[in-house]
């Protein structure tokens, strides 16, 4: 009788490495990289907010007819 068996793979995924790596740290060096994520998620969000509010101008005055035609215009250096 013949049998197969398929063959076990103990491949790991990036993100279960970096967990063990992350566990295996001290619990200083874990709450400076928990702080360092959470100020990088709190940049973006920033960041995400920024672009939302200059889209929402930007299309606030398409609506209302104040198109900008020529863009180098938008941005003019303040003497």
């Amino acid at each position: 009788m013949i049998t197969t068996s398929t063959p076990h793979t103990n491949e790991m995924t990036t993100v279960d490495a970096l967990w063990v790596l992350i566990q295996g740290q001290t619990k200083a060096v874990r709450k400076a990289l928990t702080e360092r994520l959470l100020a990088e998620q709190d940049k973006t969000k920033v960041q995400k907010a920024m672009v939302k509010d200059s889209l929402t101008r930007a299309f606030d005055e398409l609506h209302s007819g104040k198109v900008h035609h020529d863009a180098r215009k938008l941005f003019v250096e303040y003497e």
